[in-house]
Formats: structure tokens, sequence, C-alpha cells
């Protein structure tokens, strides 16, 4: 049984955490993509910045197809992506949205294995944000549910997080529509911050 006042100082400390970005400037980043694997690519680009302004939000033509579990996921098909541009003709937007920025994602290490691997796949120059840090992670801590197995904090998916802190889910797994999602539920951790007025 874990102890209830390290629970909730886990807490605390993911919600100071959110607190404290929405004093920054970030950008929360998403990608759909044609599957998991380490040959997989991006097939919609999503960027916010920390006010919710949309600084990306587009299809990508890949160059594979797109796996049956991925488009059951984003529900976007290879012939959806036929007039969309290609990698190469967003890079440079996305390299000028996401290149020496803090980069805030909903599973951070998914996204940016993506991102690398995208860009390897086209020999692009890689994209480095200035930090990468995770959402996902951070929820986790917040929600405070324990994975023995793992011992750390239990995973939740977005769409299921914002259904716990009572935030509308729209455009769940369209790429901007995560990162406004995730920005929502960034905004609900930092409203329950220890001391928040």
């Amino acid at each position: 049984m874990l102890n209830e006042s390290w629970l909730k100082q886990q807490r605390d400390e993911a919600a100071q955490w959110a607190f404290d970005l929405l004093q920054r400037e970030f950008v929360i980043f998403d990608g759909e993509t044609t599957g998991i694997d380490y040959d997989d690519e991006f097939v919609q680009l999503g960027a916010v910045d920390q006010t919710g302004t949309v600084l990306i939000d587009t299809l990508v033509r890949p160059q594979q197809r797109i796996s049956p579990k991925a488009a059951a996921v984003h529900k976007l098909t290879n012939a959806d992506l036929a007039d969309a541009p290609g990698f190469p003709d967003v890079h440079a937007q996305l390299n000028l949205t996401l290149a020496g920025k803090l980069v805030i994602a909903y599973n951070a290490d998914f996204d940016s294995r993506i991102l690398w691997q995208t860009c390897s796949r086209y020999n692009l120059p890689h994209i480095h944000p200035d930090e990468w840090d995770c959402a996902m992670e951070h929820y986790a801590q917040f929600y405070g549910e324990w994975n023995r197995r793992h011992r750390n904090f239990r995973w939740k998916r977005l769409a299921e997080a914002c259904v716990i802190e009572h935030i509308p889910v729209q455009d769940a797994h369209a790429a901007a529509g995560d990162c406004l999602l995730t920005l929502a539920l960034i905004r609900k951790m930092a409203e329950a911050r220890p001391n928040a007025s």
C-alpha cells in the first residue's frame, strides 16, 4: 500500500510542474503516423503554442502504406493523403516551429523517435528542440495510479485522461486536436497546484 502523503506530494509536484510550465513559452507537438515501428513515419502533424494558437495543422503524404491498426485509430487512409504535401515539403516549417524550443508531447519518447526517423527516412536535417518533456508522464504522476509491475505511475491515454478531468474530448487522434487537448489537460493540472487561489 502506497503512502497517501507521498501520493499527495507526487500529485502536488505534477500540478506545480503544469503551473510553472504555463508561465513559459513552449510548443505542444503531436503527430499521427503510419504505425509504431522503427520504419514508420508521419501522416499528420500538429503544433500549438502555450496560448493555444495553432502553429501547424497539416496532413502529410507518406511513402509507405498506413498500417490497419494505425488507420483504425486516426481514421486516415493513403487515399485521404494522396494530395497532401510530403514530409520534405513541411520540414522547414516544422523545423522553424520546434527547433530550439521547449516541446511538450503526450508521449514524448514516441513523437521524438518518429520525428527523428522520419527526418532520416527523407535524408533531411534532424530537428533539434531545446528540450522535450512528456505531459503523459506528468499526468500519470498527477493521477497517481501505481503500476506495481513496472514500479511507476500508470500511463493514461490522452482521451481517457481528459474524460477523468471532465475536459470535453473533441478531435481526438487528429494531431492539432490532440495538442489542444494536451494544453487543456495541463491547464487543468495547474489549477490543482498547492496554494492555488
